[in-house]
């Protein structure tokens, strides 16, 4: 579970009650990170951008100010709190509904490290209903943060690469949280953020080769992903292109959103919303 929190009796007020608390925490994930994530994409994905990040950031400072640093925000703004919500919520639904399934059994049972079945199949069923949404929501942002008009009909473009991207990474991460909780280390703010910054670090660090192709596909480079790969800049180092700015995103904007998740599910238990 991503929160300790009782759950409502009701199966469709608790995914309802997902659903806002995980919007939240997209809202704020976009927010505190897209800066970073801004620097990361340039050095990724947009032609003409050379240099470290340091550079990148003083040269996007001053052509583009402050706003620069938040081109491209609008549609990860709403999107990230609508697929970020069904990630949660479908996570959460799975988790519960493993309780009194015919299959309790099984998807109870443990096994690696004291983790039950539950938590990476429901992990993995959020993350690919995370995808479908996302896809599109990332397309046009990247065509934003390096200065593109997008297209409708390109969307999904990079969709495979999306999936191959946050599939194992959310499916991990729920992992790992889960982990955490277990160990009691989400008990206080401040473990809730370095459990929750740590544990999305991970995962992304795991599959960041798709995160820069993924980027580079929908920036409209030409070329099959092996054609990106053999005409990488610095060869496989390549494609690790920008890690530095797109760690620091990660971390803080998924220890941040998770501070946010967890005080909005605790007031809405004081507010009585799950009796």
């Amino acid at each position: 579970m991503t929160s300790n929190e009782r759950r409502s009796d009701s199966k469709l007020r608790e995914y309802g009650l997902a659903t806002l608390s995980g919007a939240l925490y997209g809202a704020t994930n976009t927010v505190v990170g897209h800066p970073f994530d801004t620097i990361k994409t340039k050095m990724q994905a947009q032609a003409g951008v050379d240099g470290g990040m340091r550079a990148s950031m003083g040269r996007l400072w001053q052509t583009e100010g402050l706003r620069g640093f938040y081109r491209g925000c609008l549609p990860p703004m709403w999107g990230s709190a609508v697929y970020r919500s069904a990630q949660f919520s479908v996570f959460a639904s799975l988790h519960a509904a493993a309780e009194t399934s015919s299959y309790a059994d099984v998807l109870m049972a443990p096994c690696i490290g004291g983790m039950e079945w539950r938590v990476p199949l429901a992990g993995f069923c959020g993350a690919t209903s995370r995808t479908i949404l996302e896809a599109p929501i990332e397309y046009a942002k990247v065509k934003g943060q390096t200065g593109q008009a997008w297209k409708l009909g390109e969307v999904y473009q990079g969709a495979g690469l999306q999936w191959a991207r946050t599939g194992p990474m959310m499916t991990l991460y729920f992992c790992l949280f889960d982990a955490c909780n277990r160990n009691r280390l989400t008990e206080t703010a401040a473990g809730k953020f370095f459990c929750s910054g740590g544990s999305a670090l991970v995962g992304f660090w795991i599959v960041w080769p798709f995160e820069t192709l993924k980027n580079q596909t929908q920036a409209g480079m030409p070329g099959t992903m092996m054609d990106k790969i053999r005409n990488m800049p610095g060869g496989f180092m390549g494609l690790y292109r920008g890690i530095l700015p797109g760690s620091l995103s990660v971390f803080t904007r998924n220890g941040a959103a998770m501070i946010v998740m967890s005080q909005a599910n605790r007031m809405i238990t004081e507010a009585g919303l799950r009796d």
